[in-house]
């Protein structure tokens, strides 16, 4: 059996396409054989099973063929074939695991360093090229106006929370000199608080149990298409997120976490900013986007950092028209647009 790679088993692909050939071969061979003028309600009955078969087995192979040789696109959790293969075609990692550059300790003369810190939307999940992140377009808008005078750093990686976050900072503090640091928020950094459970743990891919999705890319992308969303840990995940604001000891938690990263950030005399990144679609019976942010912004606001809701940028667009792709609701390439021009317009207006 040939190793599962950017192409799953290549060896159950051929067997597939033997058994198609198999099933072409005995069609004919009944068309060819079979007494029709002596049992011929019979032979138009099997004859026309075979060749439904036969189109249904032509028709599986070219979407078989096209999830696992042709479709690159990411999904939610990252975690099918073309997914997969997506993240290896489109991503370049530096020596630290971020997806930017390879950065040097030591920062040029007259140059303002600002390090945007965040989770996978800020990475950029779904985004083909970097140039198009909000961050790289903050880069640009700064060599437009002002050339020369601000460097900015992704540091930035999929699954992150405030604890995480809070580790990075003080690396960026203590190695590479940064003069500011902008906090990407998104409400899922309050999620390795939340309590988990075998049964419900919407932090992991809900993988299938009954066989390996890399021996059938059509049975998979079938799975995570239309039985994935109606697991009670993906439908009730934001309501999950909803339950850790509202839960008076997660929230005194989290905000421990936030209260350590503007520490951090005060105590090396490092400007600290923070732009709240909403959620492009949401779903759920309690979850609510603008209480979520109205109750951060205050948190922020009482420790006197600056804060940027970007949910008034995108509340006048689709959700369609802004997400990477219909089964992976991360920001596209047009919502990282709003989001640079409001981020621009609020901390880094043209002179």
């Amino acid at each position: 059996m040939l190793t599962s790679g950017a192409f799953g088993y290549l060896a159950d692909y051929l067997l597939w396409w033997l058994a198609l050939l198999s099933l072409f071969v005995h069609t004919w061979c009944f068309f060819k054989f079979f007494p029709r003028n002596r049992h011929r309600k019979l032979g138009l009955l099997i004859g026309n099973a075979l060749v439904f078969l036969c189109l249904l087995g032509f028709a599986t192979m070219a979407g078989e063929s096209y999830f696992r040789f042709a479709c690159v696109e990411t999904d939610a959790f990252g975690a099918s074939l073309p997914a997969r293969r997506w993240f290896a075609l489109h991503t370049t990692l530096n020596s630290l695991g971020y997806r930017d550059r390879e950065w040097s300790p030591a920062k040029p003369a007259g140059v303002r360093r600002i390090a945007f810190v965040g989770d996978s939307f800020t990475y950029g999940w779904g985004i083909e090229r970097v140039e198009d992140r909000f961050t790289e377009r903050v880069q640009a808008a700064f060599e437009g106006s002002r050339p020369g005078t601000a460097e900015v750093l992704n540091a930035s990686k999929p699954g992150w929370g405030s604890g995480a976050q809070l580790f990075a900072i003080r690396d960026l503090i203590a190695t590479y000199a940064v003069d500011e640091i902008v906090l990407g928020y998104v409400a899922n950094d309050i999620e390795p608080l939340l309590p988990v459970t075998g049964s419900f743990d919407p932090t992991l891919p809900p993988d299938p149990t009954f066989f390996d999705p890399d021996r059938s890319c059509l049975v998979d992308f079938l799975y995570r298409t239309l039985w994935v969303p109606r697991l009670a840990a993906v439908r009730g995940y934001q309501d999950w997120l909803a339950g850790g604001f509202a839960d008076a000891d997660t929230w005194a938690a989290h905000q421990g976490q936030l209260l350590d990263i503007i520490a951090a950030c005060r105590q090396h005399d490092v400007a600290l900013r923070v732009i709240l990144l909403p959620f492009i679609r949401t779903s759920g019976e309690v979850f609510d986007a603008s209480a979520i942010h109205y109750r951060v912004r205050r948190f922020f606001e009482a420790e006197g950092v600056p804060v940027l809701d970007l949910l008034p940028a995108i509340e006048e667009r689709a959700p369609a028209d802004l997400v990477v792709n219909r089964r992976d609701a991360h920001p596209n390439a047009l919502a990282h647009q709003l989001f640079a021009n409001a981020i621009r317009e609020a901390f880094y207006p043209s002179p």
